[in-house]
């Protein structure tokens, strides 16, 4: 039966997309060892204010905005392939200094680089895909790593619990295993055929043209919108369990084990369809629509006594998970869909943008209205996806017209 689903789930990783499934694991499980353990390592280890460290974690976002886009122009000029086996090595070699980190002005110059390195990797990754995986399995591909990506990180989550457990100067491992994990997979890279740089140099692209796409920013503010579910998952219902006191606190790591187990599970499964524009619309108003149906079932559980409140808890934690199953799968639709060949990597970059707003903005504004304002929070947050859901699809359609309109140098 496992064999089964292996064989299934992961039918699209063939070719080069079997070495980027290799190089996905690899990355996932040292994401897994050091983001699992970070706020222990950095509190306990590094001896660094609580309230610092969180600082220090939206800045490394912060300097996503611009290392996403430059990342991505920079793949169309050199080539993902060669961009991507600098950037992780130059990853790896920056977590080896975290073991040194010892004052907040070292550990905001490390994590800035750090996190600009991380997220420009993204849209480096999702270029090779783009050019080394067939069109009409790109998507179902990009799914089938995410699903790997899970398996991964929850490997590495394992082994960071197993560190921490042991203590002492074992908990140094969390930040060289995950640089470990980065240098190995940068060797993988070498295996993947090279790929051309494009455009060519007798084409003209207009510099920054992705961001000077009105249309294409309509798309990525749309999708902003959409992705907080990812915040109402991690941030939103860890902390209703906590404050409302309805519940048990054993509870919320349970709320990460079943939504990695779902996604691992039915991540291919919800993005069939999602190859097509149209169809990566729908995934993604979909999506919209279940948040706003668990943000309703918060709501409502926040009113309710214990036993009720963990029954809809339960329901909203499912509902989260499909929601971010179908917004991912729109998500990859619509960034392989709107990216055109020759500024490919500045658009997937570009697109990128809407999970570094997501995860620089997302929480604050998620936790502000969830402690804040209690069952109102929630249904704010569904006015939110409402409007996500109500603008992706018009969005979609001015950048697609956009796209046959040739920009200027």
């Amino acid at each position: 039966m496992i064999a089964s689903f292996v064989r299934n789930n992961y039918a699209s990783l063939k070719g080069p997309a079997r070495t980027l499934g290799l190089l996905h694991f690899l990355d996932s499980v040292g994401g897994g060892i050091f983001t699992s353990g970070s706020a222990v390592y950095f509190i306990v280890v590094a001896d660094l204010p609580a309230a610092q460290v969180g600082l220090g974690l939206s800045l490394a976002g912060l300097s996503g905005f611009v290392s996403s886009v430059l990342m991505g122009m920079a793949a169309d000029r050199i080539g993902a392939r060669r961009l991507l086996f600098l950037t992780l090595l130059a990853i790896g070699v920056a977590y080896c200094f975290y073991p040194a980190v010892g004052s907040l002005p070292a550990f905001f110059a490390v994590v800035s680089v750090v996190g600009a390195l991380e997220w420009g990797s993204g849209p480096l990754f999702h270029t090779l895909i783009a050019e080394l995986v067939p069109e009409g399995d790109r998507v179902s591909a990009r799914a089938a790593l995410r699903s790997v990506f899970n398996v991964g990180f929850s490997v590495g989550a394992l082994m960071s619990a197993a560190l921490i457990g042991i203590g002492g100067s074992a908990m140094q491992a969390l930040p060289l295993g995950n640089a470990l994990s980065f240098l190995l997979a940068a060797g993988l890279v070498l295996r993947l055929p090279a790929t051309p740089a494009s455009p060519t140099k007798t084409e003209r692209v207009s510099r920054f043209r992705a961001l000077k796409d009105i249309p294409f920013l309509g798309v990525i503010g749309a999708s902003s919108l959409l992705a907080l579910h990812s915040a109402v998952l991690m941030v939103g219902i860890p902390l209703w369990l906590v404050t409302s006191d309805k519940l048990p606190r054993s509870v919320v790591p349970v709320v990460f084990v079943l939504n990695t187990i779902l996604v691992v599970l039915f991540q291919v499964k919800c993005a069939k369809g999602s190859e097509t524009l149209d169809g990566a619309v729908g995934a993604a108003r979909k999506a919209g629509l279940i948040s706003v149906a668990a943000c309703l079932a918060l709501a409502i559980g926040n009113i309710t006594t214990a036993w009720v409140a963990g029954a809809f808890a339960l329901t909203a934690v499912l509902l989260v998970t499909f929601a971010e199953l179908w917004q991912s799968a729109g998500a990859f639709g619509l960034g392989f869909g709107l990216a055109p060949e020759a500024a490919r990597g500045e658009y997937l970059g570009a697109f990128h943008l809407h999970m570094v707003i997501q995860a620089a903005v997302g929480p604050a504004v998620v936790s502000f209205l969830v402690i804040h304002h209690g069952s109102y929070g929630w249904l704010t947050l569904c006015l939110i996806f409402l409007a996500g859901t109500a603008a992706i699809a018009p969005a979609v359609r001015r950048a697609r017209k956009n796209s046959l309109t040739p920009v200027s140098a």
